[in-house]
């Protein structure tokens, strides 16, 4: 049986378009490898080469606890909110916002506010923080008033008749500072307590309480007492 040959393929040239094309392709690819690699060590030396910028300059190398220092340094003349109080303070002495100038949004800017002895992070009218936790409630006026007639020089001036729950209010009112703080001492209010009370505050909830337990009859027991 006669054998039958089988021609050889003869390789296949690259015409000029797909040499061009791939000569392209590898320019390409070399050049993004280079050009990629040149980025990759220019963004490693930025950092270093900006400090040596600036020492060039004349600029001091700082570290990151320099920075902050010499942030927090320019704090103490700067007023980013324009009320009259430097950052510095705001964040670390008032604990106000630096960003507000009114930081507790009822009126009336922080400054105004801590000049007229009143607190910037509280609205006008309104009981918050420390205060509304340490000022008496109404349901202690009864204790409170016995103590505030033990420690009273008042009481012990005369007589007086009371027509009305009003009128007993009226009476207490008279108390001075001093004998509001020591009345609240005997009814377990510690002193660390009406520390943080000023007198201001101190007497316009005193006051506000009385007034509120005259309406609600606590006097009413002092005026039977008279009958």
């Amino acid at each position: 049986m006669p054998i039958k040959r089988v021609p050889r393929n003869t390789p296949r040239t690259l015409t000029s378009e797909q040499k061009v094309a791939f000569a392209l392709l590898v320019f390409l690819a070399l050049g993004g490898v280079y050009f990629g690699f040149r980025s990759f060590g220019a963004n490693i030396r930025r950092p270093f080469d900006l400090q040596i910028a600036k020492y060039l300059r004349g600029e001091k190398f700082t570290t990151s606890s320099q920075r902050e220092a010499a942030e927090l340094e320019a704090s103490k003349t700067r007023d980013t909110d324009g009320d009259g109080l430097t950052d510095y303070d705001e964040l670390y002495v008032y604990k106000t916002s630096p960003y507000l100038a009114d930081s507790d949004s009822d009126g009336f800017d922080d400054k105004t506010e801590i000049f007229s002895n009143n607190d910037p992070n509280c609205p006008k009218d309104t009981v918050c923080g420390s205060e509304a936790e340490t000022v008496p409630s109404q349901n202690a006026v009864p204790e409170l008033v016995q103590a505030l007639g033990q420690a009273s020089a008042l009481l012990s001036a005369g007589e007086f008749d009371f027509d009305s729950p009003e009128d007993v209010a009226a009476f207490f009112k008279q108390a001075t500072i001093e004998e509001i703080r020591n009345a609240l001492l005997q009814t377990g209010m510690s002193q660390e307590e009406l520390d943080q009370i000023s007198d201001e505050d101190l007497e316009r909830f005193f006051n506000t309480t009385l007034d509120e337990a005259a309406k609600q009859g606590a006097f009413d027991s002092v005026i039977d007492k008279q009958e």
